[in-house]
């Protein structure tokens, strides 16, 4: 699709960035500050923020509608973006045990090869048993993500993929591939993500995402 809105909204929600962080319309019409970290707050009303909030609101119905009944598809180029960091903070299961060795982290990076959207899961587990905790990445795996308004996306693994554990330097590491259909690549370019849950053999946990808006950054590199 040709026309890549600057706004990301779901119904009558959408976010916008600001000078300090990116701001959020959500569908029953509250307004967040959504951070860099991955945490968010809700901002304090007042009638300067109610008013902004219903101009904008307003200014981009006329162009939601326009954009949903287009029939354009999404025209995928060859590209490959940057990788970058998309999880870091601790495990619930890991801080049971470990006071430190408790992070996970997950790099993302998203290609687009003859017209299939592929995206690269490089996790770090700091600490050198994953398997023993998280097990592996088993075929039908998913990584969950719920975007703002509520929507989920299931990103689904083909392929088996077991972990590297570095006893030496305490920690392990998968390294996983999927692809992205272009009706979740649809969804995710208009969204920030505000919950990622992945699905392990051993357990299902949810981490905290240190970049909510990167699949509105990246996908519009891999479209024409």
């Amino acid at each position: 699709m040709k026309k890549i809105l600057v706004f990301c909204f779901l119904a009558l929600g959408f976010s916008f960035v600001t000078k300090a962080q990116e701001k959020a319309l959500t569908s029953k019409g509250k307004v967040v500050n959504l951070y860099e970290n991955g945490t968010w707050e809700y901002v304090e009303k007042d009638n300067g923020a109610d008013s902004t909030a219903l101009h904008i609101e307003n200014s981009i119905k006329s162009e939601f509608i326009e954009t949903a009944n287009s029939n354009d598809s999404l025209i995928l180029k060859d590209a490959e973006i940057e990788k970058c960091t998309f999880i870091e903070g601790p495990s619930e299961k890991l801080k049971k045990y470990f006071k430190d060795r408790n992070i996970v982290q997950c790099n993302f990076t998203l290609q687009s090869k003859d017209g299939v959207a592929r995206l690269t899961t490089d996790w770090r587990i700091m600490n050198a048993e994953a398997y023993s905790y998280f097990g592996f990445i088993k075929k039908d795996s998913f990584l969950r993500l719920e975007l703002l308004g509520g929507t989920v996306v299931d990103l689904v693994f083909k392929e088996e993929f077991s972990p590297k554990e570095f006893e030496k330097y305490g920690f392990s590491t998968y390294s996983a591939q999927l692809e992205i259909t272009k009706d979740q690549l649809e969804l995710l370019k208009n969204k920030i993500v505000m919950k990622a849950i992945m699905n392990w053999s051993r357990r299902a946990e949810e981490y905290q995402i240190v970049a909510p808006s990167y699949f509105i950054e990246a996908i519009p590199q891999i479209t024409e």
